[in-house]
């Protein structure tokens, strides 16, 4: 039970907290910059356009592509792999701006598939650095995009895992 609820409640609130502390710091920095989609429109954030949900399977792949900086903070309980928002991201060409995964970076080049950020003020020098380096910005997406889709695609993971499955002993 303390398990379940230090990650299923405690990290949920602790990243809840963290997300909206940085989005007020972007709000503040880049005023009217930055647009936030999700269900909550009550999200007590300054600076920031709320623009409610944008749906899974017809509007959140052209959000990503259009975006550019797509912004990933991992909720606290994510200790291994990689989120599914930053796969979607990428595989849509999106840029990628996540706070750091060790997994990310195994699988990813850093600051040429996608972009790390290391703690608030990194954040927002990232943002400034990317929003005005649009080229640089481009080529960080085409690439993650590459990737993505030559690597890492739903096909390739699941056969992966299969032979892995296959491989195993049975007891």
């Amino acid at each position: 039970p303390a398990y379940t609820y230090g990650t299923y409640f405690v990290d949920r609130a602790i990243t809840s907290r963290e997300r909206i502390r940085l989005l007020n710091a972007i709000g503040k920095r880049f005023p009217d910059q930055l647009k936030l989609f999700s269900w909550n429109k009550n999200i007590p954030v300054s600076g920031v356009q709320n623009m409610g949900i944008a749906e899974y399977d017809t509007e959140m792949a052209l959000v990503f592509h259009k975006s550019k900086i797509n912004l990933n903070i991992s909720l606290r309980s994510i200790k291994t792999g990689i989120p599914l928002r930053c796969m979607d991201i990428m595989a849509n060409g999106g840029f990628l701006l996540s706070n750091y995964q060790s997994d990310l970076c195994d699988a990813f080049i850093p600051g040429e598939d996608f972009v790390y950020y290391e703690d608030e003020e990194d954040m927002l020098s990232k943002i400034e650095y990317y929003l005005s380096h649009e080229k640089e910005r481009s080529e960080i997406a085409e690439n993650g995009c590459r990737k993505t889709l030559e690597e890492h695609s739903m096909e390739k993971t699941f056969r992966e895992i299969f032979e892995i499955v296959n491989a195993s002993p049975t007891p």
